[in-house]
């Protein structure tokens, strides 16, 4: 097919990833977004831990772990082992699934009283193995004396929806028994789901506390009522739970199309507010949000690449954006995710010179930041689709070699700190939502980055 490598081209990707993937996996399981390293974190009253003082954990490299950003690592493993026919990420995937559900709250335990959350966390290993993990509300407390502590989770309706979607793929791919002792648990993950599910809109709200339905977020919440669907279907046989799981995707693609899609703009709307209205004036030359989740329905499968409105979407992405997107420059990070909607398109052409830029700039140069574990997860994804596409011929040449390729600014580096003003408020319609400050623990000596930075935009807004 044109524009696809040999096969030994996108090989060697998906093994340097998996290399990179082995490097972000903590003994614990959890994946974290960089490799471990030794952080600051100055101004924080932290707690002490199974009796080990902060001044002691302190000192051990840590990772952050946000498991939205995990989800796709993983799930970027799992598409790796299955493209190769291989086995070789198996064991540390079964690590991350047994961490996640080891950390699922219960009722009580959660914030806002949902069972099944995961919160958002620090973990600190030391070099003789032992482990400290600390919830980012726990880490944060000590800033906000009058209360109103944000630091969670960026979402529940993504984190359960993806999980989801990685107990399907593990399933499906290594072990067909693995789901038979968890019934309730993909219950419970379905029932996140529901917990934010607005009945008149047939959405989700992002979280209890943040009353906006996110088309990124929707996207993502649609491919885990799929899943959850087929894990009822092949996995564990229940009929009811199934044609309920299948009702709600089919609900929630349409709401997405009549309620999200904007006729007279050709494009969707970012969010809708819990009442159904547009909060957002369309400016479709604002990359985040409002261009890159245009993207989203055919990242998830919503939207066939027929439809005529997917041409209109990715004509105005390539239009607008393709340059700055091929040369990194449409924020603090690559946006890998978006190659998938390239590909689900069917625009090999595009989508190859972006792995092929991607490769140069971060896979050859030891995956240096702002390149974190969603990034990897996404590039994987997409090697080992074009993979299974490419032709067995002789090895491709390797793109031009470190020396030759494009220059790579130094980053500059900042402690964490804590943060000096208080909460940020909820954003009215029409306005991007809060900045939130992040501790970026765990980047790695060699990298510790441009992602080192009070405030960060990941894979969509930080909703508090």
């Amino acid at each position: 097919m044109q524009f696809i490598k040999e096969k030994d081209y996108y090989k060697k990707i998906l093994e340097k990833e998996l290399e990179y993937f082995f490097e972000l996996s903590l003994p614990c399981g959890a994946v974290g977004m960089y490799p471990p390293a030794v952080n600051s974190y100055s101004g924080f009253d932290l707690p002490e831990i199974d009796g080990i003082k902060p001044e002691e954990y302190t000192r051990w490299p840590s990772s952050r772990i946000i498991s939205y950003f995990s989800d796709t690592s993983v799930l970027g493993a799992i598409r790796a082992d299955a493209a190769l026919g291989t086995e070789v990420a198996k064991e540390k995937v079964l690590a991350y699934l047994e961490w996640y559900m080891r950390h699922m709250n219960t009722k009580e335990s959660d914030l806002s009283g949902v069972a099944g959350t995961v919160y958002d966390y620090q973990i600190f290993t030391s070099p003789d193995g032992r482990t400290v993990e600390l919830t980012e509300h726990d880490m944060y407390e000590s800033q906000y004396p009058n209360g109103g502590n944000p630091h969670d989770y960026d979402s529940t309706d993504s984190y359960a929806a993806m999980f989801i979607q990685l107990l399907y793929e593990y399933a499906k791919t290594y072990d067909k028994d693995y789901l038979t002792d968890k019934k309730d648990t993909v219950q419970t993950l379905v029932d996140v789901l529901m917990s934010t599910y607005i009945e008149k809109l047939d959405l989700t709200i992002a979280k209890p506390t943040y009353p906006a339905c996110y088309l990124m977020d929707n996207c993502e919440v649609y491919c885990g009522f799929v899943s959850a669907k087929d894990i009822f279907t092949e996995f564990l046989p229940d009929s009811e739970k199934a044609a309920f799981c299948a009702e709600k995707a089919e609900k929630v693609k349409n709401a997405i199309n009549k309620r999200m899609w904007i006729e007279k703009d050709k494009c969707f709307t970012a969010a809708v507010s819990d009442r159904g209205v547009s909060m957002y004036t369309i400016d479709l030359k604002e990359f985040y949000p409002q261009a890159s989740c245009q993207l989203f329905p055919l990242i998830f499968g919503l939207m066939d690449p027929a439809d005529e409105r997917a041409a209109v979407i990715m004509d105005r992405f390539k239009k607008d954006f393709g340059t700055s997107w091929m040369t990194f420059g449409v924020g603090t990070y690559p946006w890998c995710l978006l190659v998938r909607g390239v590909l689900a398109y069917g625009d090999y052409e595009f989508a190859g010179k972006y792995i092929d830029a991607v490769n140069r700039r971060f896979i050859k140069r030891t995956h240096s930041a702002p390149y974190y574990n969603s990034e990897s997860g996404s590039i994987m994804i997409a090697a080992a689709e074009l993979y299974a596409l490419a032709p067995e011929e002789e090895p491709a040449s390797e793109p031009e070699d470190e020396s030759s390729a494009e220059p790579v600014s130094e980053p500059v580096t900042e402690e964490v700190s804590a943060p000096e003003s208080e909460p940020v408020s909820e954003p009215e319609a029409g306005e991007s939502a809060g900045k939130l400050p992040l501790i970026i623990a765990g980047i790695g000596a060699a990298a510790v980055a441009a992602a080192v930075i009070s405030i960060l935009f990941f894979k969509k807004r930080s909703k508090k």
